[in-house]
């Protein structure tokens, strides 16, 4: 595929949308990589420039997190461990599946999490926790976090949500310090996966570029949502992309619908 001044923009655009919604929300990578497939990339290969912007939005929102807030550097490295092996297993798997498989996967994944977004009350919401600022970890917990790498490693989008919901719900973990941790591991996990996507030459690096600056750009833009409390039409739109997202992937990627012919 020889790029042009549209798929570069689409890329932006597509950078751009995720970093809005994983800010409010989580998930963006659910609008950003099908988005991404369209310009003709092979799903594992869209799979791994995405992490390109991915790593951009967490990172700076790490920065950004760090220069208002203490994080539990300690805490979040040590429930880390596990997170990382699953992350790079997940990877690995992710490139080694065939694409019609990891294609039936992620439309799964955006079916549930329309199921979640239209029966939650908020895109935002977050479940409290009066308890300590910082719990101590099971030996299931790690356990719990490996299998969180895994789909990290996978498919990633809404991560960095359910691993806060694991922090509070299940480790009762304070929620200030909640997302304190979840900011820090979700920066430290993605550099991993995309060695793997690297590693196996599945990434296109001047669309990745382009999801970078536009995940860069989202990410303060939703921020600012945040900061406005003007979440509800975000969370309108971000339903309509994903339904389109997921009648996309399933007739056009999965069906082939535009060649007159179902199969998959």
């Amino acid at each position: 595929m020889e790029p042009t001044l549209i798929h570069y923009a689409t890329a932006v655009l597509a950078g751009l949308a995720s970093g809005i919604v994983s800010e409010i929300g989580g998930a963006g990578s659910l609008i950003s990589l099908p988005m991404l497939i369209g310009l003709g990339l092979p799903p594992s290969v869209a799979n791994g420039t995405n992490r390109i912007g991915v790593m951009t939005q967490y990172t700076m929102g790490y920065i950004r997190y760090l220069t208002r807030k203490p994080i539990p550097h300690k805490e979040a490295a040590i429930l880390s461990v596990t997170l990382v092996l699953g992350t790079v297993a997940g990877a690995y798997f992710a490139v080694r599946i065939a694409d019609a498989v990891f294609n039936w996967i992620f439309i799964g994944v955006m079916i549930l999490t329309i199921l979640f977004t239209f029966f939650s009350k908020e895109l935002t919401d977050r479940p409290d926790s009066t308890d300590d600022p910082v719990s101590r970890s099971r030996a299931v917990d790690y356990l719990v976090f490996l299998g969180l790498g895994l789909y990290c490693g996978m498919i990633q989008a809404g991560m960095a949500y359910l691993m806060f919901y694991v922090l509070v719900k299940r480790m009762h973990t304070a929620t200030k310090t909640a997302e304190a941790i979840k900011t820090y591991m979700s920066m430290i996990v993605t550099p991993f996966a995309l060695f793997i996507f690297i590693w196996f030459g599945h990434i296109d690096w001047e669309l990745g570029a382009c999801v970078a600056v536009g995940g860069g750009f989202g990410g303060w833009l939703g921020e600012k949502f945040v900061e406005r409390k003007d979440t509800h039409t975000v969370k309108d739109w971000f339903m309509v992309a994903l339904i389109i997202s997921v009648v996309y992937m399933l007739l056009f990627v999965q069906l082939h619908l535009h060649d007159g012919i179902f199969y998959l």
